[in-house]
């Protein structure tokens, strides 16, 4: 899965979650806990990819600095376009636990939260300060990262209008600002056409721009599976949106009714076995 199939998850989360999470009262630990698993993993990955990048383009000879570059930019994009997900997910999860007064869901989605800050800081750091980068690349991802950021604040408007979720956007003023002008879309049939509108300029807006190989195929949609299970069947419902990611939220009500069953027979806590992380490795001429 490309990370640009994230920003259509955000989108739709943004406006249909708020009025959601409202009326429900169930979240999935299974899907949350896939959701910080598979997100722990791909941060490692990035964080490997990011290093090798660094030290490749500080020791590498001139000539080659072009091919190294090629080589980091899906994961740099990667990155600067998933982060909106990142964004309106903890935002989404932030709501969660303030409307139904739990602590459950925003742990979790801030310790992903913190980590998607670091990596982001890393690949502008290695933006800013690496050698060889030339304008013909710069321009384009520099456009990228601007356009992600208000894509961020717009979202975020939509989940701001319900519950205050401003600190998560980049510009808090923006956030704010959006969210007043859509504090009056209150009916499904507003949402249902907001919903499509927003799908139709996500597609244009990181649709060819992007690289097509993403840095992390597998792991994105883990982590898009973890999302769309997390807070009941029905959330998606209203739409054919990845339709392989059924399969994950099966798979994630059969690990709860499991877990629960195991709850209600045992005396003793049960133990649940966490799959460990597999990290690729890294060649240098990559």
């Amino acid at each position: 899965m490309h990370a640009r199939e994230h920003v259509q998850i955000a989108a739709y989360l943004a406006v249909f979650a708020p009025n959601y999470l409202r009326q429900k009262g169930v979240h999935s630990p299974s899907a949350l806990e896939s959701f910080w698993i598979a997100s722990k993993c791909r941060l490692d990955r990035w964080g490997i990819r990011l290093k090798t990048h660094t030290t490749l383009l500080e020791t590498g000879s001139t000539a080659d600095l072009p091919r190294f570059w090629n080589a980091a930019r899906p994961v740099i994009e990667e990155i600067l376009v998933s982060d909106i997900l990142t964004r309106v997910w903890i935002s989404t999860c932030v709501a969660y636990d303030r409307i139904h007064r739990k602590v459950a869901a925003e742990p979790v989605a801030r310790s992903v939260f913190l980590g998607h800050m670091e990596a982001r800081n890393r690949a502008l750091n290695l933006l800013l300060h690496g050698r060889g980068l030339e304008a013909t690349m710069m321009v384009p991802l520099n456009r990228l990262r601007r356009r992600t950021e208000r894509w961020t604040d717009m979202l975020l408007g939509y989940i701001a209008s319900e519950t205050d979720v401003n600190s998560f956007g980049y510009d808090q003023s923006r956030v704010r600002e959006f969210g007043s002008d859509i504090r009056g879309e209150r009916n499904a049939m507003t949402r249902n056409a907001t919903w499509t509108m927003l799908l139709e300029s996500a597609v244009d807006a990181f649709g060819n721009q992007l690289v097509n190989e993403p840095a992390n195929a597998d792991l994105n949609r883990d982590i898009a599976g973890a999302v769309m299970s997390c807070f009941g069947a029905d959330l998606f419902d209203q739409t054919t949106l990845i339709n392989p990611m059924w399969e994950a939220r099966i798979a994630n009500l059969a690990d709860d009714a499991e877990l629960l069953v195991e709850q209600l027979l045992t005396v003793n806590e049960p133990i649940v076995k966490r799959p460990q992380c597999e990290l690729p490795r890294i060649s240098p001429m990559i």
